[in-house]
């Protein structure tokens, strides 16, 4: 398993609030695209990604898929909480939350989640977004009120659904993915995907090394605008 991520700050916003954790040797990879007022954005994607890592780490070796998906779902709904009941107890914090993609690799199997729209992508022979996105557009495109290109340029299309911490509790859907040889995953903030189409991410993804890919994909995103803040991990089942 090869991995690589990055982060960045892009080039409007003066503060990230995106965050991301990995432990390699559970296979672990969380992602959190916070927001809030001052700080609290950030303060809310942190809480996720360690809370969860947390959860992991001291939850006993996970070894079945149905533990993994037991602690997957536990723990969300428990940073979800925590993350809302620090909103409610300082005023700073008031409101803040955060979107989540999240996933834990156990043997040939992928156990995965996310709340709002940061997406988790499998990439192969074509690249495929496994998430569904917790957003205002989303259910529009659901209902057939407008199309995927119309959603791309909604007015709305930042709108979320779902996010973590803005209520108590959660409904929370955890989904497994059996895992091919040459499997590439994509956690990814929305930076990322407003910034470059998923062709362009699927044509530098499977013609580069995973470093430079890493490298090209940041670059671009920058270049075409870098309106948010960029965070991506790639994980390569080589």
């Amino acid at each position: 398993m090869k991995v690589v991520s990055a982060t960045n700050v892009g080039n409007y916003r003066k503060n990230n609030e995106d965050s991301y954790l990995i432990n390699e040797s559970k296979n672990l990879y969380i992602l959190a695209d916070g927001m809030g007022g001052h700080l609290a954005g950030e303060r809310a994607s942190k809480m996720a990604t360690e809370i969860i890592a947390s959860d992991f780490e001291n939850a006993r070796e996970v070894k079945k898929i149905e533990d993994a998906i037991e602690i997957l779902s536990s723990s969300i709904r428990d940073a979800n909480r925590k993350i809302f009941i620090s909103s409610e107890e300082h005023e700073d914090y008031r409101g803040m939350g955060t979107t989540l993609s999240c996933g834990i690799i156990l043997g040939d199997v992928l156990v995965y989640s996310n709340i709002g729209d940061s997406r988790i992508y499998k990439i192969n022979r074509d690249m495929e977004q496994i998430t569904r996105d917790d957003s205002f557009v989303n259910y529009l495109m659901e209902i057939g009120e407008i199309t995927e290109e119309e959603a791309k340029v909604h007015p709305k299309k930042n709108v979320l659904t779902k996010a973590m911490g803005t209520t108590e509790d959660i409904d929370v859907s955890v989904n497994t993915l059996k895992i091919e040889k040459n499997d590439i995953f994509l956690f990814c903030s929305d930076g990322l995907t407003n910034m470059i189409p998923d062709e362009e991410i699927f044509k530098i993804v499977k013609e580069n090394t995973p470093e430079v890919v890493k490298d090209k994909l940041l670059d671009l995103a920058l270049e075409n605008g870098g309106m948010d803040n960029i965070t991506f991990i790639l994980v390569f089942n080589e």
